[in-house]
């Protein structure tokens, strides 16, 4: 009797802690809405996970920071590390460009620092290691500069399979001279530099946007400088090459991303003929197959034609599944808000407008590059800053999901109209200590344990705190 007693304590004591760690909200944290930045879910194992964001921040409130949140499996936050950037001098103007994790607990963060006064600009990575819980601060790079306003533009693309990070600083251009561009390479699995060399380029065109391909290639696009007819080349690089690819009509790349379909490389990109009207920028969507230099295919698509003030798209996610390739990507638009007058003999009246992130759309095109369907991922244009993205997006065991809206409800990907119920009754389940699932969720924080089968999320619970909240499903 005495054993029997033991184990029904035994399996009570089981059974009650697996309904416990079901749902788990952690306790509310400071979080700087209006200047913390980029939030991600980083550096995730069993035991704990990391959030990332960055302040950059300049004026009477300056603030230029790294910050580093460590959660323990209950999702209270047990560790709070930062790390300032690199400066030059108290006129120094920064840009924070990205992240990459790597294979062995650590983290790098890349940030460009110019100074007009000291006339030069570099390139740093700042690493994490959460082992020791400690930053190293890294110089990748130094390039003279001319002036503040004569600084050059610096960017930094992931490739879709996340194993590379490319950063192209673009020096500034004066007339006649030639276009200087220097590139650096990272493998993520290491976060050590695999290739890097400078470009110089003779013609009147310019480099606009690029991407970096799944094997560590950059493909560099340039336009005809001050065209609007589409006149357009594409640079493909490698660490020990160099190839020009023309297309045999006019077009503008806006925004694409490189993929690969078993050991072949591709771009996907939304183009325009010519460059007359935003609205136009992204009216086609294309394949195009990186080795022949040709495009399989260039589908006219009219889903952000009616997007009112539409300034930029950018594709979030690619994935490839079921011998096709799904594109989510999202808008951001300025909408007018309302209108002010000044007073006096000739009172001014001046346009109030704020930038939304929204709508979204899925695009399904198979491998030959023709449209199979254009979705509507009906988000809720409710994001007025960086850090509220539309919609966030997963992959549970094969299945998609998308995260949207302000409750930060969760659908699958066959089914965007209705909440998927069975994720819903998991997420609602028990006592949620900060209002039943209230608050501001941010898309974008949402990620999937499989070997825990949990999903976490973040979200706002007061103008100033957050809270993460993580639950198992079926």
């Amino acid at each position: 009797m005495r054993y029997l007693y033991a184990i029904i304590l035994i399996f009570f004591f089981l059974t009650n802690s697996y309904a416990q760690e079901e749902n788990l909200h952690g306790e509310k944290f400071e979080f700087e809405t209006s200047n913390e930045k980029d939030p991600s879910f980083v550096l995730l194992d069993n035991y704990n996970h990391y959030l990332l964001t960055n302040i950059n921040v300049d004026g009477v409130m300056a603030g230029h920071q790294i910050i580093i949140r460590k959660f323990d499996q209950k999702n209270n936050l047990v560790g709070n590390f930062k790390a300032d950037f690199p400066t030059m001098d108290a006129n120094s103007l920064y840009e924070y460009l990205g992240f990459a994790e790597s294979q062995n607990g650590k983290l790098a963060t890349f940030v460009e620092v110019h100074s007009g006064r000291a006339n030069k600009s570099e390139i740093y990575k700042i690493e994490f290691d959460k082992v020791t819980s400690k930053f190293t601060t890294i110089l990748l790079a130094t390039n003279p500069i001319i002036s503040l306003m004569k600084s050059g533009s610096i960017s930094l693309e992931k490739s879709e399979n996340g194993r590379f990070i490319a950063i192209n600083f673009q020096k500034y251009r004066n007339k006649g001279l030639a276009e200087k561009n220097q590139i650096i390479v990272i493998n993520s699995s290491t976060l050590e530099v695999v290739w890097q060399k400078e470009l110089s380029f003779e013609d009147e065109y310019t480099s606009q946007n690029f991407t970096v391909t799944n094997s560590g290639k950059v493909i560099l696009v340039r336009d005809m400088k001050g065209s609007k007819k589409g006149i357009t080349y594409l640079v493909s690089i490698s660490d020990s090459s160099q190839e020009n690819k023309t297309f045999e009509s006019p077009v503008f790349l806006n925004e694409m991303k490189s993929i690969s379909i078993g050991p072949e490389e591709y771009l996907v990109a939304f183009n325009s003929a010519s460059k007359n009207f935003i609205e136009d920028f992204y009216n086609s969507l294309m394949l195009y197959d990186l080795k022949s230099g040709k495009i399989l295919n260039n589908t006219k698509i009219t889903s952000f034609a009616s997007v009112k003030g539409l300034r930029k798209v950018t594709i979030r996610n690619v994935v490839l599944q079921n011998n096709e390739i799904n594109i989510l990507a999202e808008a951001k638009a300025n909408v007018m808000m309302g209108s002010t007058t000044g007073y006096g003999a000739a009172p001014i009246s001046t346009s109030l407008d704020k930038m939304i992130v929204g709508p979204s759309f899925m695009f399904k095109i198979n491998f030959e590059g023709e449209l199979k369907e254009a979705r509507d991922l009906r988000v809720n244009s409710i994001a007025e800053t960086e850090i509220f993205p539309s919609f966030g997006f997963i992959n549970a065991k094969g299945a998609y999901y998308i995260a949207k809206g302000k409750s930060g409800d969760i659908y699958s990907l066959n089914n965007l109209n209705e909440i998927d119920k069975d994720i819903y009754k998991a997420r609602t389940k028990g006592v949620d200590p900060y209002g039943n699932g209230s608050g501001k969720y941010l898309n974008q924080l949402i990620t999937y344990f499989p070997d825990k089968n949990t999903i976490l999320q973040g979200r706002i619970v007061n103008n100033n705190e957050m809270s993460l909240l993580s639950f198992k499903i079926k």
